[in-house]
């Protein structure tokens, strides 16, 4: 993944899919790893428990998966790392957004 940036899109994207599984190989940067992004996802809903696929698409796409999500979910990101909603995992520090996204996919897979 070179940038941050194509970190949140290419999450967008899968997210924008019906699941995980369905998503196409084409569609998946060839540096994103489906089984990391599960592994992920599940660490963040050990620390929310509770968090629902239904809750989570709700919160991340409150006017469904459309195509000013990214836009949106990038303001998300940028106010998470500056109010300190960090999620960090091996290593990894990602804004509260990102994590949900990867739960959201890791759900829906």
């Amino acid at each position: 993944m070179s940038t941050r940036r194509d970190l949140l899109a290419a999450l967008v994207t899968l997210a924008a899919a019906p699941s995980l599984a369905s998503a196409t190989p084409a569609a998946l940067p060839p540096d994103l790893d489906p089984q990391a992004v599960r592994r992920i996802g599940a660490a963040w809903l050990k620390n929310n428990p509770g968090a629902t696929a239904k809750a989570l698409a709700a919160k991340l796409f409150p006017r469904g998966r459309s195509p000013d999500a990214l836009a949106r979910l990038r303001a998300a990101t940028t106010a998470d790392f500056r109010s300190g909603a960090v999620f960090d995992h091996r290593g990894w520090r990602l804004s509260n957004t990102e994590g949900a996204l990867f739960a959201l996919i890791s759900l829906e897979a």
